[in-house]
């Protein structure tokens, strides 16, 4: 603690150490901020559209895809990102090659009026130029990427410069301003990297579809160009790939909604056979009908069945009479006109005959006439009973048949309707088909005639007034730091010194301890 007292003390009184080492730092600052190349921030932004709302077919495609609104962002961010669309960008504004002038102890960018350009031989390599334009003429002194280096000296500036690397040529409009001239040209590989190395390309946020480009740089005015030349080469492509993706969307529409009209009429035309095969309009009155036709025709094979039993009923009572007569019932229901007439008058006959027998003898002619025409008009009965029976077994079995028509077509309404709601469903799923495809084809209509983009620049590269670096706080801070670290670490390193040289002498004190011991 002593010790630590005591240095505190001697570094004290030596104060204008500190002010010497302060004062040089601060003048060092100033010299640093002075003569550093001024940076300032170059910004843009552009927005990506919602497909959903500009137009529906593209999302729709899109979406079957896998593609989504968030997938499509960052695909954009990598396509600004891209070497292909930065090599348009150098191409454009011919930045493989850079020109500089010495102004002070700074080299100012010459983008965009260059006073002067310098042809290269065909594949040249990347290389550092410097040109010295005086009096006595124009001096060249290159040094490629290997290292080589070369000097050329010219009078005139039509003359060329005779490098290690081909003829080199001035090009200027008039003559140039003498001075010292930098210049470095890089392959186009070389250049696009460059420029992608110092223009960062980023999203807002993960949900945003807006896309920030921006760049923190001392030639403010060529990132400027190269950033807006990169929106408009991007902007020309995106409205190309909407126009094509559009003509193609419109190729592949029509020749989609001709392939799905001629199924639908397919469909139309066999559904309409269909209908017509089996006779029908409505299934569900079809099978009505069917159910009501079956029981009435069923109720008429029941009528007939029963009359059949009462004229079996009736030739077999007569058949079974022989030779004597009996009455038949006349209330048994028989639908046949002519046999309840032949039973009437039969049945009258026999009364007759049972009258007669009461009062007259054996042998009474009127008795005899009687029973004559009983017997005559029973065997009529009979014959009259079997044309009935024929014509009712006829009539019953082409009942029956319509009966069992009716009755297999209610059977197989079922699958007529399975089979007719199946095409049915074909049907309406090719109309909805078709629906869509023209509604789509009039969306991607509207969308050739509209001259909506699928980006929006919301932002033209515009460079911030704002000074990035060198900020004066930040280097005075710095200076003022160094200016008084220094000192210490200079105490502290002489310390060690004067310990190490007293060390083999045997002495143990420290050189500031003696040194105050003697004051």
């Amino acid at each position: 603690m002593d010790d630590l007292k005591k240095l505190v003390n001697w570094s004290i009184r030596r104060w204008y150490v500190y002010a010497a080492c302060l004062a040089a730092s601060i003048v060092l600052g100033y010299v640093i901020y002075r003569f550093t190349p001024s940076s300032y921030k170059v910004s843009a932004s552009l927005m990506l559209r919602n497909r959903s709302q500009q137009q529906n077919t593209q999302d729709q495609l899109i979406g079957m895809m896998g593609f989504g609104d968030e997938k499509t962002t960052v695909d954009e961010v990598e396509v600004l990102r891209s070497s292909s669309l930065m090599e348009q960008v150098v191409d454009r504004l011919n930045l493989r090659t850079l020109y500089y002038q010495r102004t002070g102890f700074q080299w100012k960018n010459l983008y965009p009026e260059l006073p002067f350009t310098l042809t290269f031989p065909a594949e040249c390599p990347n290389l550092l130029a410097t040109l010295i334009a005086d009096a006595d003429g124009y001096t060249l002194r290159i040094k490629d990427e290997n290292g080589k280096k070369s000097e050329a000296h010219i009078a005139d500036m039509r003359q060329p410069f005779k490098t290690h690397l081909g003829d080199m040529l001035i090009v200027a409009d008039g003559k140039m301003e003498d001075g010292k001239y930098r210049i470095v040209h890089r392959t186009t590989e070389w250049a696009v990297q460059d420029f992608r190395e110092r223009i960062s390309v980023s999203r807002n946020s993960r949900e945003s579809r807006i896309i920030h480009l921006s760049a923190t740089t001392s030639e403010e005015q060529l990132i400027r160009d190269v950033i807006s030349a990169m929106l408009s080469i991007y902007h020309h492509e995106s409205a190309s790939d909407k126009n094509v993706l559009a003509r193609e969307t419109e190729i592949f529409l029509k020749d989609r909604i001709a392939e799905v009209a001629a199924e639908l009429d397919s469909t139309e035309a066999e559904l309409e056979a269909y209908k017509r095969a089996y006779r029908i309009a409505n299934l569900d009155i079809a099978a009505e009908s069917y159910r009501t036709n079956s029981e009435l025709y069923e109720q008429r094979v029941a009528q007939l069945d029963a009359d059949l039993a009462v004229l079996d009923f009736m030739a077999q009572r007569l058949n079974a009479m022989g030779d004597d007569f009996t009455v038949l019932p006349s209330n048994l229901g028989i639908s046949d006109g002519a046999i309840s007439e032949l039973v009437r008058l039969y049945n009258s006959l026999v009364l007759d005959c049972e009258k007669l027998r009461q009062t007259a003898l054996p042998g009474n002619p009127k008795l005899d006439s009687k029973t004559e025409q009983a017997g005559h008009t029973r065997r009529e009965l009979l014959s009259a009973i079997e044309q009935s029976r024929q014509s009712t077994l006829l009539t019953r079995e082409n009942i029956r048949k319509q009966r069992d028509v009716y009755a297999n077509r209610l059977q197989a309404t079922p699958e007529q309707e399975r089979r007719y709601q199946e095409m049915l469903r074909n049907r309406n799923a090719k109309e909805k088909q078709y629906n869509f495809l023209v509604e789509s084809r009039e969306e991607n209509s509207l969308l050739l005639a509209s001259d909506a983009m699928p980006v929006k620049i919301i932002e033209r590269p515009t460079i911030c007034p704002k000074r990035v670096s060198p900020k004066m706080s930040r280097i005075l801070l710095m200076s003022i730091l160094l200016g008084l670290i220094l000192p210490v670490v200079w105490f502290f390193l002489m310390e060690i010194m004067a310990v190490l040289r007293a060390t083999p002498a045997g002495l143990s004190a420290s050189p500031v301890s003696s040194k105050e011991d003697n004051e």
